[in-house]
C-alpha cells in the first residue's frame, strides 16, 4: 500500500463506535465566537495561519464531545480547544526546555496570574478560560483541570519533543505510555463534569476503575488521531510520533501491516473499555453518576471521530489544511 491509497474511513468509518453520534445545538454561535477570538487574540499568528484555524472548525469537535452542555458552560471548553490546538501546533520545532517554560507560564495564568502587556493573545485566552471556569465550577474541579493540562504537556508534549527534534521514533513500549498524554485529552475528560453538573468527590475521582476508563479513552482517541492524521503527518519529517510510524520502525512493517497492527491495539483498548463498563464495581449512591460519566467518555470517543470524518480541513492528506509553525508564531511574547 502507498500512502496515496490510504483512506482513514477504511479503518475508522462513521458508526464504528457503539455510542450516540450527537452535536451541541449551540454550534452556530460557537463557530461565530471562535472566529471572533482568532481575530481578537490570535493576531500574533500569520494571516495564513489565522485563515487555516478558521477553516478547521475546531468548535465542531467540542460540540460533538459535549452535546448536552449549555452555551455558557461550553464556551470556555471550546475556547480551550482552540487555545490548546494552537499551542500544541506551534511547538513542532521547539525544544523540551522551551516548551516547559511555556507550560509553567500557562499554568500560572490558568491559576489567575494576569498576562503582561507584552505577552501575546494565547496568554489572554488562557486567562479568560480560567476565569470562565471559576465562574461556575468549584475550586476542586478547576485544580483538577489545570493539573490535567500540566500533566499532558509535561509528560506528553515535553517528553516527545526530543524525538521530534532528533527525528527518531520512540520504542513501541514507551510510545504506548507517552501517547496517552501527548494526545492532550485529559483536560477534556474532566469537562464531562461541566455537562452533568456533578464533580466526583476525591475518593471516587481517584478510583482505579475511573482512572483506567480515562486512560483507555485517552489512548483510543490517540490511536484515532494517529490513523486520521497519518497522511498529513507523513508530509513532515519531524512527525515520528505516530503509532503507525512507530510500529513500522519497531517491526520493519509495511504501511498496510502497521495499520493492521495499529487497529489491533485500538480495538483491544476499545474492548477493554466496553468490558470494564459492563462489570463495574458497586458504586452505591454514585452508580448513576458513574454510568453517566462513562456515557460522557463514549460521547467524546464518538464525537472526535465524527469531527475528523465530517467537519474539518485540519487533516487533509497533503497537510495543506494544517497550520504548520511559521517564524512569527513561536513565542509567547508579542514582537
Amino acid at each position: 500500500m502507498r500512502i496515496q491509497e490510504f483512506n482513514p474511513k477504511d479503518y475508522l468509518p462513521q458508526g464504528y463506535y457503539p455510542w450516540p453520534d450527537l452535536i451541541n445545538p449551540h454550534i452556530e454561535k460557537m463557530g461565530i465566537d471562535q472566529i471572533h477570538w482568532i481575530d481578537e487574540d490570535y493576531t500574533y499568528l500569520t494571516e495564513k495561519q489565522q485563515k487555516k484555524y478558521k477553516k478547521m472548525r475546531l468548535h465542531c469537535c467540542i460540540a460533538r464531545m459535549l452535546p448536552y452542555a449549555s452555551l455558557e458552560r461550553i464556551t470556555p471548553c471550546h475556547r480551550f480547544i482552540l487555545f490548546q490546538s494552537v499551542f500544541d501546533d506551534q511547538l513542532e520545532y521547539k525544544t523540551a526546555e522551551e516548551i516547559d517554560v511555556m507550560r509553567h507560564r500557562l499554568v500560572e495564568v490558568f491559576n489567575g496570574s494576569q498576562p503582561e502587556s507584552f505577552e501575546n493573545g494565547l496568554l489572554r485566552q488562557a486567562y479568560k478560560i480560567g476565569e470562565e471556569f471559576r465562574a461556575f465550577m468549584p475550586t476542586t474541579w478547576v485544580a483538577r483541570f489545570i493539573d490535567a493540562f500540566h500533566r499532558v504537556t509535561r509528560y506528553g508534549v515535553v517528553d516527545e519533543a526530543p524525538y521530534k527534534q532528533n527525528k527518531t521514533a520512540m520504542s513501541l513500549i514507551y510510545y504506548l505510555i507517552n501517547r496517552e498524554y501527548s494526545i492532550l485529552m485529559y483536560p477534556y475528560l474532566y469537562m464531562i463534569d461541566i455537562e452533568t453538573h456533578f464533580v466526583f468527590p476525591d475518593l471516587l475521582d481517584k478510583h482505579p476503575v475511573i482512572q483506567r476508563l480515562r486512560t483507555l479513552t485517552s489512548r483510543i482517541i490517540g490511536w484515532q488521531n494517529d490513523i486520521q492524521g497519518l497522511s498529513k503527518e507523513l508530509t513532515l519529517e519531524t512527525e515520528v510520533t505516530n503509532l503507525i510510524v512507530v510500529l513500522q520502525h519497531e517491526y520493519n512493517l509495511s504501511l498496510k501491516e502497521a495499520l493492521t497492527e495499529a487497529m489491533k491495539i485500538h480495538d483491544a483498548d476499545l474492548a477493554e473499555f466496553t468490558d470494564l463498563a459492563s462489570v463495574l464495581p458497586a458504586f452505591g449512591e454514585y452508580k448513576e453518576r458513574v454510568e453517566r460519566f462513562i456515557l460522557g467518555l463514549g460521547l467524546q470517543i464518538q464525537g472526535v471521530n465524527s469531527f475528523y470524518l465530517n467537519d474539518t480541513t485540519r487533516y487533509l492528506p497533503d497537510g495543506s489544511g494544517f497550520a504548520w509553525p511559521e517564524e512569527r508564531s513561536l513565542k509567547l511574547k508579542d514582537e
